[in-house]
């Protein structure tokens, strides 16, 4: 900083904060240095723009760069610092307020609980529409037309007196405006540095539609003939005796759970567990990545699941799909199926339908459940394949591998024959064209009868649970962390 006024302007700045804490001791040159120290950056650059002009306005030599070496280490450490100064300060804020929050688990204060509740008339098919940031909602249809919201908020706060104050600010509002009700639990006017949830049972007309909207928490709705949406950044899903459409848009969620619903569904989800359809009367299509079980039960139109590993579509399924630890069983289809995956371990059954089959990795094992047989497309790059024919059947087949066993277990109708490494197994009798297919991996076409669904016996489906009504508000409590 040699011949500039950089240096000068910055004793200058640093005397004159140290002066202003003499004169007022309340005034915290380290605090001011912290909120305000990128203007000293900017101080800084335009006195060195300043003097660069100048000197080329007067014909005098230019610096061989803007700013020295040194210059750009003394920023570097006054960034640094300043920068952690900034967070020091603004953590010491958060912990003398109870307002310290790691992913949302709020550290210091206590839990502090108030009763709210709410009633409006609605009429007999409403609009409802609930907002709530944070915390569970349940809706459960029925004969009234009233709405009745109960439930309560859960404040975080060091003292009562701090609760209170932020329970005052999020009061609970329904309101009507025409056919809709809107019920807020107006969370968004309180510091997010404060942890706060509200948990409501919402009693409904069940000729309700409703629409959820949220961050975080669970909605549950029941027993209505309207449509259901759901829009929330992480959320729990579930629906039972849905009389219209489903339509879930979520980014997070541990469950998705949609039991007899009457219209379509759709679901998106970015990252998931767990999802579960079942006794769906229109079409199931499910978009995202989800880590759990994949389960799919009596689907009477279109079935579609889309993900980045997988994509599978059946046009009915009266049985079940279940995808789960790398495995896929899909049995009794009454539509045509395709299937496309990286890596799965396949079996299909009890099908009269056409079923396409394309594995970059996975075994493969298909047992139709009739002697009438549809075209049949199987192909997977290395794993073996497994054809139970059934022996009555017409059929046009050829199931190769070209590097593995070849194993004819249906009898002297087929030929099979050894090729290079692997091998083939033909046959031909006036039916529709079988083609199977592994680069590697035993081929094995057996003699089998109609095979009937096996998945109902091993993963019964749980019978789902009565609704119970709201529970009465309770007192505050106080709950100590």
């Amino acid at each position: 900083m040699k011949n500039s006024f950089v240096g000068p302007v910055v004793l200058i700045g640093v005397g004159v904060l140290f002066l202003a804490n003499n004169l007022r001791p309340d005034l915290s040159p380290w605090r001011l240095l912290a909120d305000y120290w990128p203007y000293l950056l900017i101080i800084w650059g335009v006195i060195r723009l300043v003097e660069i002009a100048w000197l080329a306005s007067r014909n005098q030599p230019l610096p061989k760069r803007g700013v020295s070496g040194g210059e750009w280490g003394l920023i570097i450490f006054v960034s640094l610092f300043a920068s952690g100064m900034w967070l020091a300060y603004d953590a010491r804020e958060k912990i003398r307020s109870g307002r310290v929050n790691l992913r949302g688990l709020q550290i210091f204060g206590e839990s502090f609980e108030y009763p709210v509740s709410a009633s409006v008339t609605a009429g007999k098919t409403p609009r409802i529409i609930v907002e709530n940031r944070r915390g569970n909602v349940r809706l459960v249809g029925g004969d009234s037309d009233k709405v009745t919201v109960s439930g309560h908020n859960t404040v975080m706060g060091l003292d009562r007196t701090e609760a209170d104050r932020i329970n005052e600010r999020m009061k609970l509002e329904v309101t009507v405006q025409g056919d809709q009700v809107v019920i807020r639990t107006n969370q968004e006017r309180v510091n997010t540095d404060n942890r706060v949830d509200s948990d409501l049972e919402v009693q409904i007309p069940k000729g309700a539609s409703v629409e959820c909207r949220g961050t975080r928490g669970d909605f549950d709705v029941s027993h209505i003939t309207g449509n259901y949406e759901v829009t929330s950044e992480n959320a729990g899903v579930r629906g039972q005796d849905i009389g219209g459409n489903v339509r879930v848009d979520i980014r997070r969620s541990d469950i998705v759970r949609l039991l007899k619903v009457k219209g379509n569904v759709d679901v998106k989800a970015s990252r998931g567990e767990d999802i579960e359809l079942d006794e769906v009367t229109g079409q199931a299509i499910v978009a995202g990545q989800f880590t759990g079980s994949v389960d799919f039960r009596r689907v009477e139109k279109l079935l579609r699941f889309e993900s980045e590993a997988t994509n599978l579509s059946v046009e009915k399924l009266k049985g079940r799909a279940r995808l789960s630890d790398g495995d896929l069983e899909v049995e009794d289809i009454l539509g045509p199926m395709k299937l496309r995956s990286r890596s799965k371990d396949v079996r299909v059954s009890g099908f009269a339908t056409p079923v396409e089959i394309d594995l970059n990795r996975g075994d493969i094992e298909l047992s139709p459940g009739s002697s009438t047989l549809s075209t049949i497309i199987a192909k997977t790059s290395s794993g073996a394949v497994t054809m139970h024919l059934p022996e009555n059947a017409k059929y046009d087949i050829e199931a190769k591998t070209r590097r593995g066993e070849v194993e004819n277990l249906f009898g002297n109708a087929l030929d099979r024959v050894e090729e290079d490494r692997g091998g083939v197994i033909r046959g031909k009798n006036g039916g529709p064209r079988i083609v199977l297919e592994t680069e590697r991996g035993t081929m094995t076409v057996t003699r089998g009868g109609t095979m009937s669904s096996r998945m109902d016996l091993k993963y019964p489906p749980a019978a789902p649970s009565a609704p119970v009504a709201p529970a009465a508000p309770k007192p505050p409590t106080v709950v100590e962390r």
